[in-house]
């Protein structure tokens, strides 16, 4: 059990670190949005949620990608013919 948390630890690591990451660049991204609308910036606004979008649908793109590769590479790897069983 040590072992498995200790791995589970590695793997799961660099996933908090980028979600750490990517909520205080969402933080710092919401703040500056807030502060442009108060000072009556509107332009910038839909620049950077333009920018934003663009970035998320890269991301779901590429996860998209990524699982049919995985998809397609089980589907390989499946056998095609089922096994027999005759009763004696």
């Amino acid at each position: 059990m040590k072992y498995l948390r200790a791995l589970a630890a590695l793997l799961l690591l660099p996933l908090i670190l980028t979600l750490q990451l990517g909520s205080a660049l969402l933080r710092l991204h919401v703040s500056r949005a807030k502060l442009a609308r108060a000072a009556g910036d509107r332009g910038a606004l839909s620049i950077e949620m333009a920018l934003i979008v663009v970035v998320v649908v890269a991301i779901a793109g590429a996860v998209v990608t990524v699982v049919m590769k995985l998809g397609q590479t089980a589907k390989s790897d499946m056998p095609t013919t089922l096994p027999t069983v005759t009763i004696t």
